[in-house]
C-alpha cells in the first residue's frame, strides 16, 4: 500500500475547514478521555445501591466464614463469574518483566496501547490525503490529553481521584501512562514536520524560526522529563528526576502557548490552571511546626516528633496508615548555598508511624538514605539535644489508607500485614487500629515484620520491646545483625534497647533470628478456610513485595476472595 498523504496548497477556505476539523477532532479526544472515567462511576454507583438495599439479614448471614450460603454463592454461576474476574484483575496487576526490566503493570501496558490505537485513530480519520492535517492533528490530539494529565498528577484537589474513589497515588500511575501516551503523538508530530522541512528544503530555516524552535524546545523536555522517570535513573537520583520533572511541567505549557496559534491553547491554559489550584491549595493547607529529633540507639534509623494544629488534627487521626511530605522551610537552613535552595524542591514522603489523639503529637521515623533530605535530618539530629525544636513543614496527611476497605469490619475473615524494615510505619499502626476496634476472635488478624536488626524493632514502643514480643499475633523476623547493621548513624552507644530485644527474642515461639518462610505463612493462612475472604497488605522492599504477590497469586489462582495492597513510594 503507498503512501496515502500528500503535500499540496489550500486555499483560505481549505485552511479554514481544516482548522474547524482539527479542533472538533481535539475535542473528542478530550471528551473520550471522560468515558473510562463514567463507566468507573456507574460501576462504583451500581455497586453501592445494590449494597444500599441489600437485606440486612442476608449481609449479615453471608458474613459468616462457615455459612453454607457462601459455599453455595461460590459453586454457582454467579459465583464461578465472580471469581474468574477475580483473576483476571489479579492477571492485569501482576508486572511485566523483560529482560530484566519492569515495564510496568499489564492493565498499564495494555490501557496504553489502547488508548494509543484510540488516539492515532482520532488522529487519522477525516485528514484525506492532506499530509499537513495529518501533521497537525497529531499536535492537537496530544494536546488536548494535557488537561487529563495534569489532573491525574494533582495530591490535594484531585478530581478524578474523588469520582474514582480513590487516592492521588493509585491515580497517578495512570499519569506516567498518559504521559508516554502523549510523547507518543508528539513524536509523531514532530517527526511528521521535521519530513515536511527535509522534503521542501527549507529545515534550516525553519528550525530557527520562534515557532518551530518552541516546539523543538518542548520535545526535548519532554524527553528529559521520560528519561529521568525511567527506573533506573529515579534509583540512582530520585531528585534529578523530581527536579527535572517540576521544571519542565512548569515550562512546558507557556512553549507549546507559544508554539500554537490556534486550539491547542485552550488546553494549555486548562492544564495551568489546575495545576496552580492544586499548587495553592498545598501551600495553604501546609503547616509549620516545631519538631525533636533522635537517633535511634543501633540502627540508621531517626525518630521526628512535632505536633499538629488543633484545627487539623481530625483529619490526621481520622484514618491510619497515611502519610504526609516533609520539607525543610527556611528558617531551618544553615546557608544560602545550593544546598539551601535545593530544599525549595524536596518534598520527601514519611508515613504517619504514630498519632496521639490527646496531644497532638505525630511522629515520623525515616531511615538515612543518600539524599539530601535525610541527611540533614540525621545532621539536625547529631547536633541537636531533645530540648532544642527544629522547624519542619508538613503537608498532607495523603495516602490510599483513606480509601480501603473496612478492614475491621465483615468483608473480611483474615488479614495478614508484613512490613520489611520501616515500612512497619505503615503496617503496624493499621494493625493497632484493627485490633483495637475488634473485640472479638473471629475478626483474625497477624502481622509479619522483617527487620535487619534489633534496634530496628524498638522505636515503636518508646524504650521497651515487652508489647511487641508479648503480642501473639506479631511475628518479628531479625535478618540481619543482632544489635547493629551496616551504615548505622548514631551518636550514643546506649544500645540497651536493641540488647534487650535480642535477648527476649530467643525465648520467644514467635519471633526467629532468621528470614520469614512467606510462603509457609501465605499457605497456613489460606489452609484454613476455604471460604474465608483474606485482606493481605504489605509495605517495604520490591523483592519481599513481589516474592508475597507470588504466593497470594497461587490461592487467587484457585478461586479465593483476596484484597490485594502493596503500599510503595516507588513514585
Amino acid at each position: 500500500m503507498s503512501w496515502p498523504w500528500e503535500i499540496y496548497a489550500l486555499d483560505a477556505a481549505e485552511k479554514e475547514a481544516r482548522r474547524h476539523s482539527l479542533d472538533r477532532y481535539a475535542a473528542y479526544a478530550q471528551l473520550s478521555a471522560l468515558v473510562p472515567i463514567a463507566i468507573v462511576v456507574l460501576y462504583r454507583l451500581g455497586s453501592w445501591s445494590i449494597k444500599r438495599f441489600s437485606s440486612p439479614r442476608e449481609v449479615d448471614y453471608l458474613a459468616v466464614p462457615t455459612s453454607p450460603a457462601l459455599k453455595q454463592t461460590r459453586e454457582s454461576k454467579v459465583g464461578s463469574w465472580a471469581g474468574a474476574a477475580r483473576k483476571v484483575a489479579w492477571w492485569l496487576g501482576e508486572d511485566v518483566v523483560f529482560l530484566g526490566v519492569n515495564w510496568g503493570q499489564r492493565d498499564q501496558i495494555l490501557a496504553g496501547v489502547g488508548w494509543t490505537v484510540w488516539l492515532v485513530f482520532l488522529c487519522i480519520i477525516g485528514t484525506g490525503k492532506d499530509y499537513l492535517h495529518l501533521t497537525k492533528r497529531f499536535g492537537s490530539v496530544a494536546l488536548s490529553q494535557l488537561p487529563m494529565q495534569y489532573l491525574l498528577a494533582l495530591k490535594s484537589i484531585n478530581p478524578v481521584a474523588f469520582a474514582l474513589g480513590s487516592s492521588h497515588e493509585q491515580v497517578n500511575r495512570w499519569h506516567r501512562v498518559l504521559g508516554w501516551v502523549i510523547y507518543f503523538l508528539l513524536i509523531a508530530h514532530a517527526c511528521l514536520y521535521l519530513n515536511f522541512y527535509v522534503h521542501e528544503g527549507i529545515l534550516a530555516e525553519r528550525l530557527v524560526r520562534l515557532v518551530p524552535a518552541l516546539g523543538l524546545a518542548g520535545l526535548i523536555g519532554m524527553s528529559l522529563m521520560n528519561a529521568t522517570a525511567l527506573r533506573a535513573i529515579r534509583k540512582f537520583s530520585y531528585r534529578v528526576f523530581f527536579i527535572t520533572h517540576l521544571a519542565v511541567a512548569m515550562l512546558l505549557p507557556p512553549a507549546i502557548f507559544f508554539h500554537s496559534h490556534h486550539g491547542g491553547r485552550q488546553y494549555v491554559v486548562e492544564a495551568l490552571l489546575v495545576f496552580f489550584i492544586d499548587l495553592i491549595k498545598r501551600k495553604i493547607d501546609t503547616v509549620t511546626a516545631p519538631a525533636t529529633l533522635e537517633l535511634i540507639p543501633g540502627t540508621s534509623l531517626i525518630k521526628i516528633v512535632t505536633n499538629i494544629p488543633p484545627k487539623k488534627l481530625d483529619r490526621f487521626r481520622k484514618y491510619a496508615g497515611m502519610h504526609v511530605y516533609l520539607s525543610i522551610p527556611t528558617a531551618a537552613r544553615r546557608s544560602a548555598s545550593a544546598a539551601f535552595l535545593l530544599f525549595e524542591f524536596a518534598f520527601n514522603p514519611f508515613t504517619i508511624a504514630a498519632m496521639d489523639d490527646e496531644s497532638g503529637d505525630l511522629t515520623l521515623v525515616a531511615r538515612r538514605q543518600k539524599g539530601p533530605m535525610t541527611k540533614t535530618l540525621a545532621e539536625f539530629a547529631e547536633n541537636g539535644v531533645s530540648s532544642i525544636k527544629i522547624p519542619l513543614s508538613i503537608e498532607g496527611p495523603y495516602g490510599c489508607a483513606s480509601h480501603f476497605p473496612n478492614l475491621a469490619g465483615p468483608e473480611f475473615d483474615r488479614v495478614l500485614l508484613v512490613a520489611g524494615g520501616v515500612g512497619a510505619t505503615f503496617i503496624l499502626p493499621l494493625y493497632r487500629h484493627r485490633m483495637i476496634i475488634t473485640e472479638s476472635a473471629v475478626a483474625r488478624v497477624q502481622m509479619v515484620w522483617a527487620v535487619r536488626g534489633a534496634g530496628d524493632a524498638t522505636w515503636p514502643v518508646s524504650g521497651t520491646a515487652g508489647s511487641i514480643l508479648d503480642d501473639e499475633n506479631i511475628h518479628l523476623f531479625l535478618t540481619g545483625d543482632i544489635v547493629t547493621s551496616p551504615d548505622v548513624v548514631t551518636s550514643s552507644n546506649n544500645e540497651d534497647d536493641a540488647v534487650e530485644l535480642s535477648s527476649n527474642m530467643h525465648t520467644g515461639a514467635d519471633h526467629s533470628r532468621k528470614r520469614p518462610d512467606l510462603r509457609k505463612i501465605v499457605d497456613d493462612i489460606f489452609r484454613q478456610g476455604v471460604e474465608d475472604r483474606v485482606a493481605v497488605l504489605v509495605c517495604g522492599p520490591d523483592e519481599m513485595a513481589r516474592e508475597l504477590r507470588s504466593y497470594v497469586g497461587y490461592w487467587v489462582k484457585k478461586g479465593r476472595n483476596v484484597w490485594w495492597h502493596n503500599e510503595s513510594f516507588a513514585w
